[in-house]
């Protein structure tokens, strides 16, 4: 099922976050779709050769564990979440963190620190301790290719089959490489494609997909630029277009970005929005009446 196009207040936005399997209020958006294609394919394994358990790792202000988390809540499997940076106590005040709980995974603090490559390094650890099958994008594209990137091209086919602008919010740059693919796939015309990166710019990283998923180059695909909003990943930018917020972290900065670098007014221009995680009013109104 392809989420649709909107035009509001002079832009076109490809709207994944409407992509809501487990209703409103819930986790959204191409990562979760990404998810549950994940676990139907590798549900089996999991039950038979992993004690019916995964594990993830996240930052704590990042979707990702509520993500892998309620996926699992609706398989029936056990989860686990590593996180680092943070106190036990504000298990239960963090929004990412009540909401991770709510859906039933057990969150582990596994460093003082935020530092990704430790926190995923513990994880590496708790799944040879436990069996459980950990859940890395990185380390599942080799092997689930159509379950990462291919759902999210297939989601290009009903943009405009021209644009001047395509805004992309970026974290590792998974959801933008499925995008390249299928805008060569469905042969759209943008003549300039933005990548704004909530981290680090990845063009390593998309360079590294293609070469290590595809066997390509990504010399094949749409060339784009790829740039680093100055604001801590943690800062949010809160926005809403006529009455709906986008999400504070991703495509807050995303916008912010757009609003301050592209003329959209005059140049047809498109933002994709990946998703948005859940407000705290959202996740109190989930917890109160137990949906």
């Amino acid at each position: 099922m392809l989420t649709p196009v909107d035009f509001r207040e002079g832009l076109y936005w490809k709207r994944d976050d409407l992509y809501k399997p487990f209703g409103d209020y819930h986790v959204n958006g191409g990562k979760v779709r990404q998810a549950l294609q994940l676990f139907e394919t590798k549900i089996d394994d999991i039950k038979n050769e992993h004690n019916n358990g995964v594990i993830t790792a996240a930052s704590v202000h990042s979707p990702q564990s509520a993500n892998i988390g309620k996926v699992a809540q609706k398989y029936g499997v056990a989860c686990i979440a590593a996180v680092g940076g943070t106190k036990p106590e504000n298990l239960d005040i963090l929004p990412m963190m009540r909401l991770t709980r709510y859906y039933g995974t057990e969150i582990r603090i596994v460093a003082g620190h935020g530092m990704t490559a430790v926190i995923h390094a513990r994880m590496r650890d708790i799944a040879e301790e436990t069996g459980y099958l950990p859940i890395e994008m990185g380390e599942l594209m080799e092997t689930n290719p159509k379950e990462i990137f291919e759902t999210t091209a297939e989601q290009v086919e009903n943009i405009p089959d021209e644009l001047d602008n395509l805004i992309i919010p970026t974290g590792v740059a998974i959801q933008t490489t499925g995008i390249l693919i299928g805008l060569k796939r469905y042969n759209k015309k943008v003549k300039r494609i933005v990548c704004v990166c909530v981290g680090p710019t990845r063009e390593k990283k998309v360079a590294g997909y293609f070469k290590d998923v595809y066997e390509d180059s990504v010399e094949n695909y749409h060339p784009l630029e790829m740039v680093a909003h100055k604001a801590p990943y943690s800062k949010s930018f809160n926005f809403e277009i006529e009455g709906e917020y986008m999400d504070d972290i991703y495509e807050g900065k995303a916008y912010d970005w757009l609003l301050k670098n592209i003329d959209y007014h005059n140049e047809k221009t498109m933002m994709w929005l990946v998703g948005k995680r859940p407000r705290p009013e959202d996740i109190d109104y989930m917890m109160e009446n137990k949906l």
